[in-house]
Parts: structure tokens; sequence; C-alpha cells
């Protein structure tokens, strides 16, 4: 996707956001397998986009339908799978571009009985500490919403430059780095709002800008893996600017008793969490549960091995007051 591109959906969300939901529920079974089911629903083009998709191959299966009312036609993507143990969701753990969500269900026995443990982890977009700018213009409408494209775009460069210098083939010259770097702060200052929203970078115009004046000075390899770069760092904000109004609920059951868990509610034996973009914009969000299913049988020995204890304690005790 090419930065030109990037500015122009970002520029357009912030302004004319569309909403989708997501309904993700998490039902775990006594044998520590769970069943989770995904359901999207929105316009099509939120709900096929790239920002939040649903899992795909073995052991899940998808199912597509559309809702009319109204004269408005509204998409409903389901995809549910029979899962055990810890699952990713994604080809990368820390991919820089999907939204992380890993989770882990497991199960221990104890004495008394069995606990079971769920945890939902969504990974934080960090975009306060990498452009805080766009952070102000994701959380109100009332901010500037052109401040952050300089912020934005220095960012994605001087990244990209530094993540070179992590490669021995791509290596250069700290001081040369520090070059770059200077001269990418001063490409963006000097830009206006216009010039970097027209950037036709389906050509490579703003990386063949910032890496011109150094080609000299640079590895043949550092343009193509330069350009990688800034491909990818974009992608990553054109999928933050696309969550910012989608909404997620979770709802899970878990077997027997809920010992603890930080649910923003609960009916009966659901659980239920509601949150979007904010909670997870720059740090991490976890949704946790615990629950047991108590062994009467377990308990009942408990009991009598308590009881016994105490009258011989008993015993013991009048033998040696006598």
């Amino acid at each position: 996707m090419s930065l030109r591109t990037v500015l122009i959906i970002l520029f357009v969300c912030l302004f004319a956001p569309s909403c989708v939901e997501h309904l993700i529920t998490i039902r775990v079974f006594p044998d520590g397998r769970y069943l989770m089911d995904f359901v999207s629903r929105g316009d099509s083009t939120d709900v096929f986009n790239e920002d939040f998709p649903h899992p795909f191959g073995d052991p899940w299966v998808t199912n597509i339908e559309t809702e009319i009312t109204d004269d408005e036609k509204t998409w409903v993507m389901n995809t549910s799978g029979l899962l055990y143990g810890p699952t990713a969701f994604s080809s990368g753990h820390s991919s820089l571009v999907e939204v992380a969500h890993p989770i882990d269900v497991r199960f221990e026995k104890g004495f008394f009985g069995t606990h079971y443990f769920v945890s939902q982890f969504f990974k934080g977009r960090e975009v306060f500490r990498k452009y805080p700018k766009f952070g102000n213009s994701m959380s109100s409408i009332d901010n500037d919403t052109t401040e952050w494209i300089s912020e934005a775009l220095y960012y994605i460069g001087s990244t990209a430059v530094y993540d070179l210098q992590k490669d021995s083939t791509t290596m250069i010259n700290s001081l040369l780095a520090d070059r770059m770097e200077n001269y990418i702060r001063g490409y963006v200052d000097r830009k206006n709002f216009t010039e970097l929203y027209s950037i036709e970078d389906s050509s490579g115009l703003f990386v063949r800008d910032i890496l011109n004046p150094f080609l000299d000075e640079l590895p043949s390899t550092y343009e193509l893996a330069f350009q990688e770069l800034v491909d990818l760092y974009s992608k990553e904000m054109h999928i933050t600017g696309q969550l910012r109004d989608d909404q997620f609920k979770f709802h899970i059951f878990l077997p027997g008793v809920v010992i603890t868990t930080n649910a923003d509610s609960i009916s009966g034996d659901t659980l239920m969490w509601t949150f979007g973009l904010k909670e997870f914009l720059n740090d991490d969000y976890i949704l946790h549960a615990e629950s047991i299913i108590y062994s009467k049988k377990r308990i009942q020995i408990g009991i009598i091995i308590l009881l016994g204890l105490v009258l011989i304690i008993a015993f013991f005790f009048i033998k040696f007051k006598r």
C-alpha cells in the first residue's frame, strides 16, 4: 500500500468514521477444550478489511450472510472453531501490522477441584510512543487532524533507518545514519499538508526524496529494504486508523464457579467485556477470568480428615492435661 493511499484513508477515516461490531464468544468445556466464535457485523468494506481479520484454515469454519433493513445492507461474517490450549491467530506473535490478540485457556486439577483459566491478550498499538499527535486525533475529533502527518512520516522514515542498522547487509556508518535521520525531520517539516497528502508514493517518491542525497554512500540493497520497511510501518498505521470505531464484545462461559475476573459485568454464567481501540491504543489490554469445579467427594474426604485431626489433637490435649 502506497504512503499516499495511507494518508488518504486515514484522513477520510478521521472525518467519516464507520463502525463494525465484533462479538467474540468463548465457551470453555470441562475437558479444557473451548469453542470460539467470531461474529463481525457492519458495512462490507469494514467487515472484510484487514484491521481485525477472522482466523482461517483448520479448524475454522466461516459463514457469510447479509441482512437488509430499511434499504440498508449489513454484512455478517461468522467464524467458529474448536480449540485446545494457547492460540495466536496470526503467523507472527509480534506482528506490527495485525492486531495481536492471542488467547490462552488452560485447566489445573487440584485436591478440592479443577481450576480453569482464560487470558485474552490485546497487544497495545503504542500509538502515543510512536506518533502522539496521531493518537490525539484518534482520541478526539476536536484535535487538528493534519498535524500528525509530518510526525507520522518522520517516525516511519527514521524507524526504517534504525531497523536497517540491525542488519549487516544494510548497516551504514552511524554518522551517516544520523545525517539521514536529520534530513528526514527537515524534509517532513518543510512539506505542508497538501504536498505530503499528494505524494505519489506508487513510484516511490517519498523514498527517493529521502535517499537521493545519500545514494552514493549507501549499499546497493538499501533502497529496496528501506522501501519495504516504509510500506510495513505505513500499513501498521493504516490498520490502527481503521480500528478507530470498531467495537469489541467478549462473552466468556466458564465451567463451575467464577473465582476472579476483570469482566465489565456478569449476567448469570456469562462474563462480558465491551471495549474499543481506546483500551489498547497505547498499552496492552488483557481480559482474564478464573473458575473452579469443586469435587464433592474430595471435599467430603477433606472434611473427614480435618475432623480426624481435630479429634486426635483433642485426645492428646485432654491426655496431656490429665
